[in-house]
Formats: C-alpha cells, sequence, structure tokens
C-alpha cells in the first residue's frame, strides 16, 4: 500500500504575521511592491502561504534590518544585483553617515557645554556656519558674510512658514508642511554636512530654551518640525 503523501504545511496571512512577527498591514505592503506573494489561494479567496514564504518575509526582514530600503531589497532577491554590491554600497552610505553623525556629535558638544557659548534657535544657522569656517581654516580664507546673512533669511522664512503651518492646524506629516521641513533640512545639509539628523540639534536646543521663546522659536514650534522632518523619513522609498 502506497502512504500518502503528507500536505505541506500552509499559512494564512494573520497567521504568517504571527509566525513572522510583522503586521498583516506590513505583508499587504510587500504584496503590494512585489517583494512577497501567496503561494496558492483557497476556494474562498484566501491567501495562503508556505514555508518558503516564511523565510522570505524573515529574509526581508534581516535585509530591512540592515538599513536596505525595499526597492534595494526586491533587486537583490530578483537577482538584478548581487547581495555584495549592495552590501557594499550601503558601508559606503553607512561610513559617510558616521562621518556625518561624528561631525554633528562634535558640533553638539561645543554648542552644550562650552559655557562661553549662549545658542538661541534663531541663531542656529550663524552659528553652524561659524563652526563650519572654522573646521575649514587651513583652507584659503573667502568672506561668507553675505552667505551667512542668506542663511539667516531663509531660516527666519522656514520659521514663519512653519508657524502658519502650525496655527492653521495643519498635520506635521502634511504636504505644505514636509515641504517647509524639507527647505529646514536642505539648509542645514548645507550648512553642516548633515541630513535629517538635524532633528538631533532641535531636541537638544528645546531642552535647554525651554520654556523661554527665542526670536518666535518656542518648543511647540521645534516639536512641530521635528515631527515633520520624522514624517519625511518615513515617506515611502
Amino acid at each position: 500500500m502506497t502512504k500518502a503523501t503528507p500536505r505541506r504545511r500552509r499559512w494564512r496571512i494573520g497567521e504568517l504575521a504571527d509566525a513572522t512577527g510583522v503586521t498583516v498591514r506590513t505583508l499587504h505592503h510587500y504584496e503590494h511592491t512585489g517583494l512577497l506573494a501567496a503561494s496558492e489561494r483557497t476556494d474562498g479567496g484566501h491567501r495562503m502561504y508556505d514555508r518558503e514564504s516564511v523565510q522570505r518575509v524573515h529574509q526581508i526582514l534581516a535585509l530591512r534590518e540592515l538599513g536596505f530600503s525595499l526597492h534595494e531589497i526586491r533587486k537583490a532577491m530578483e537577482g538584478r544585483t548581487s547581495l555584495t554590491d549592495l552590501l557594499r554600497s550601503h558601508l559606503s552610505r553607512i561610513e559617510l553617515q558616521v562621518t556625518r553623525a561624528t561631525l554633528l556629535r562634535d558640533r553638539l558638544r561645543n554648542m552644550t557645554t562650552d559655557s562661553d557659548v549662549q545658542v538661541s534657535v534663531d541663531e542656529l544657522p550663524a552659528t553652524l556656519d561659524a563652526m563650519s569656517r572654522v573646521e575649514k581654516r587651513a583652507q584659503p580664507h573667502r568672506c561668507t558674510c553675505k552667505l551667512a546673512a542668506e542663511r539667516e533669511e531663509r531660516w527666519r522664512r522656514i520659521r514663519d512658514e512653519l508657524r502658519d503651518c502650525m496655527d492653521r492646524g495643519e498635520h506635521p506629516s502634511s504636504e505644505r508642511t514636509r515641504a517647509v521641513a524639507l527647505e529646514a533640512r536642505l539648509l542645514f545639509s548645507e550648512i553642516a554636512g548633515v541630513d535629517s539628523t538635524v532633528s538631533t540639534i532641535l531636541k537638544v536646543l528645546a531642552r535647554l530654551s525651554a520654556p523661554r521663546s527665542l526670536a518666535g522659536w518656542d518648543p511647540n514650534l521645534m516639536q512641530y518640525l521635528d515631527l515633520a522632518l520624522a514624517a519625511l523619513e518615513n515617506q515611502p522609498h
């Protein structure tokens, strides 16, 4: 008598979510982006997943933990790029981020530990400009007064438009507010060589300045910008 072949284990989407530690919504998103596909469907149209699906989700999560975008993960899984090349490229980005984070740490330390340095939020672009000039003192000197003044004016415009967004009750992730946050991020990237890590500066200054209002920059407005910067980071890749 021939032995019956045991049926392979199948998972419904909720069971797959429980087995992998992600939400059903995340699994739907993986399917929408082409990273995951149901192995079969029941007569009632329910998605069913097999052991390879579980393994694939764990692979996606491992690569996400390393900081890869879903687009990059899909390219690697589809064989359009080698994982080694992807890792090398990502390593270069991480090394750049480490360099920038180290620079930011040193600037924050100078701004918060030197008793002779008094920083207000409104003066922050000029302060970072001054730090940049000190760091580049070995380079040929050139006047940056006009550039610093232009950046201060841009910072004031960002403040005023952001205040208007907040007063109108716009959500920090609204299109207009994110556009203002992007301008702030670009400005700090120009000055300090940092990207969204400007959020760290805002958090430090919020603690230092509260509860005072510094030329229109109060803790509520700084928190609003911080949330808008986070919304920029959370945009789908």
